[in-house]
């Protein structure tokens, strides 16, 4: 059973370091994951990652990992979702859906505005 929660914890550590860039550094790659986690303790990530006792973590550290982890994962899935929403967007496939969208689109509009006022100052 321990063993069981090594590898979970271990998978869990490295999925978070996720993308992994051709030639980085573990160190590079644990603190990503540190980051991605919300910042627990290095020692306990440090532990998972290489899977050193992890199988003796007591049940709520465990737990805390698996929240961090699900609450990455739902974040990475919205972060997905905006993106494709937003490509739909530009397309002109869909109208806007969210306030964040639509947000986002009078931000870029006004600047593009901002952009041609300045142009047509320059100009004369």
């Amino acid at each position: 059973m321990s063993e069981a929660i090594a590898f979970e914890i271990q998978t869990i550590c490295r999925r978070a370091a996720e993308p992994v860039a051709p030639g980085e550094s573990i160190k590079a790659q644990l603190r990503r994951a540190w980051v991605n986690l919300g910042r627990p303790p290095m020692w306990r990530l440090r532990a998972g990652w290489y899977s050193d006792n992890a199988g003796n973590w007591s049940a709520a550290a465990v737990a805390d990992f698996q929240s961090r982890y699900l609450a990455l994962i739902e974040r990475k899935g919205r972060t997905v979702e905006i993106m494709k929403s937003k490509a739909d967007l530009i397309a002109g496939r869909t109208q806007p859906k969210t306030v964040e969208l639509a947000f986002d689109e009078y931000r870029t509009l006004v600047s593009r505005i901002e952009a041609i006022e300045t142009a047509l100052r320059v100009r004369g």
